[in-house]
């Protein structure tokens, strides 16, 4: 494997970055996934699917998080790397952290100094074609109180809670997990997301519904935004709990996930247990936007 780093690619075992990393020591860095597919007609050339959603999302990270990289090498840099590893159907993973203190600088100071250079890290890994999406995977998974902090937006590479709901959702028996934002003393709960996708829902009454972004603080996902923008009848809204429960299906979506139906949630079954008419439909409509760059 031939990695990214700081602007040289090289071998995944001389890639060397500094144990005082405030990456490695606070989490202190933003990261972004991305799916790159064959560009059409050939030629061994790839694209990245919806690349200005992410590059609009890592540059609001780094923002929040107030570390400087130019997110526009994203695009290029990747091709370089895919090129390097020879390969068309790919997931590219991007880490930029804020860098290692300078000589005589605290390594454990939580303020950050001014004088860091970021660290940028990327690999890629391959991933089935396009043509090979064609039904819905699917997965079960358990719904679960979101105990994570409260900055979802921020796509930080600190991710134990995460971590932590993957290992419950694993302990149940399940694939995955659907965070319910709920307060202390609330009865019921919002729907967030899933541990690394958008949550879509057909309710009972049959109304195709995601959570909103400012009903819960949850990441804007691109492949989210995409689909948002080919099919206007999925509104977006506060999605209680019990709805979810309730519904006739229920998808996880995201980047490498492309579109996957839970068909079993805390043990029940969701519908008749097989991927509904709506997640057969969503996955046709987000394959077909990809192969028309109507993801860009």
């Amino acid at each position: 494997m031939i990695v990214y780093l700081n602007g040289d690619l090289l071998p995944r075992d001389r890639a060397r970055v500094s144990v005082f990393d405030r990456g490695f020591v606070f989490g202190d860095g933003v990261y972004e996934g991305l799916r790159a597919v064959p560009r059409r007609g050939g030629g061994g050339n790839t694209r990245i699917v919806g690349l200005r959603g992410h590059e609009e999302r890592m540059a609001e990270g780094l923002r929040e998080a107030r570390i400087d990289w130019d997110v526009r090498r994203l695009g290029p840099e990747s091709e370089r790397l895919l090129a390097a590893n020879s390969m068309l159907d790919a997931f590219v993973y991007w880490q930029v952290t804020r860098g290692t203190p300078g000589e005589g600088a605290p390594v454990r100071q939580r303020v950050p100094g001014t004088a860091m250079t970021p660290t940028v890290f990327a690999y890629c890994s391959p991933q089935p074609p396009l043509d090979s999406f064609a039904a819905p995977a699917c997965k079960s998974a358990v719904a679960i109180r979101d105990i994570r902090w409260e900055m979802g937006r921020l796509k930080s590479i600190s991710l134990m809670g995460n971590v932590w709901c993957a290992m419950h959702a694993d302990a149940a028996g399940a694939d995955d997990a659907i965070l319910i934002r709920k307060r202390r003393g609330e009865g019921d709960g919002l729907v967030g997301e899933g541990l690394a996708t958008n949550v879509v829902v057909v309710t009972r009454e049959g109304e195709v519904c995601t959570p909103s972004l400012d009903s819960v603080p949850i990441l804007a996902g691109v492949t989210r935004a995409i689909l948002l923008r080919e099919r206007p009848e999925i509104r977006e809204r506060a999605v209680r709990a019990s709805e979810l429960r309730d519904a006739r299906e229920i998808m996880l979506i995201g980047t490498t996930t492309m579109v996957a139906s839970v068909t079993r949630l805390d043990g029940a079954q969701v519908g008749d247990g097989t991927p509904g008419p709506v997640a057969h439909s969503l996955l046709r409509t987000l394959v077909d936007a990809i192969r028309s760059r109507r993801d860009v």
